[in-house]
């Protein structure tokens, strides 16, 4: 029977190029998230930074990842949160994308979010590159992502700031929120907003469980790759 993932993975692990391409498209994507968001991060203080931009630091983090995993390296917490950052954030995205479909496929943005769309998918899809490296993780790495995470949603939704005389959060769509202020709309937008509030937690017990079960599930037919130091590749 033909196993898509291990496919994926033996091709991403097997070809020094494939493997040299996937980490610059996630160096390019975190560049591009890094600017996507540096209005948001020029008004937020600098020590709440590290919750503001939600997909480029876990595509960031893939960058260190596929290095580490290429250097023979593993660090089974740093790969469960970025494994399931990936596929959360980039879920997550996708379906706020859609959610909020009268502003980000409005004529004016509808070609910009078609393709972040897009891109988000193949974040989300790019976790399983992960999956061999997570099989064999304990149970504490898993309970401390969990932490990470509900850490993230709180700072996200709960935690506040003031930029010019007004509250402002960290959220993805803080921008919009602290721009729609005083509008007509804007207890329809706050009233969205709530409703990713909680579909952002329960996004994140989901995921949690699901790359938890599908790195379990499929740790019999998707084996880690040994990684040749001598020649810096993967061997099948």
């Amino acid at each position: 029977m033909i196993n898509p993932v291990k496919m994926v993975v033996d091709l991403a692990y097997g070809h020094k190029l494939i493997l040299a391409l996937v980490i610059i498209i996630n160096v390019i994507g975190s560049l591009f998230g890094l600017y996507y968001y540096w209005d948001q991060l020029m008004m937020t203080p600098w020590y709440y930074w590290l919750f503001v931009p939600d997909c480029p630091l876990y595509s960031f983090f893939m960058i260190f990842a596929l290095i580490f995993i290429a250097m023979g390296k593993r660090f089974d917490t740093f790969n469960v949160i970025t494994t399931v950052g990936l596929a959360m954030y980039g879920a997550w995205t996708m379906l706020t994308l859609i959610y909020f479909r009268e502003v980000f496929f409005a004529p004016e943005n509808a070609l910009m979010s078609v393709g972040l769309w897009v891109s988000h998918l193949g974040l989300a899809l790019e976790s399983v590159l992960l999956l061999p490296y997570i099989k064999k993780a304990s149970i504490m790495p898993w309970a401390l992502a969990g932490i990470w995470f509900l850490a993230q949603d709180y700072f996200d939704y709960f935690v506040g700031f003031t930029y010019t005389g007004h509250l402002m959060r960290l959220h993805p769509l803080a921008i919009m929120e602290y721009y729609t202020r005083g509008m007509a709309s804007y207890g329809y937008l706050l009233a969205k907003l709530d409703v990713m509030m909680y579909a952002t937690f329960a996004m994140t017990f989901f995921f949690i469980a699901l790359m938890f079960f599908i790195s379990r599930k499929w740790a019999f037919i998707v084996t880690e790759p040994e990684i040749s130091l001598r020649k810096g590749l993967p061997r099948s």
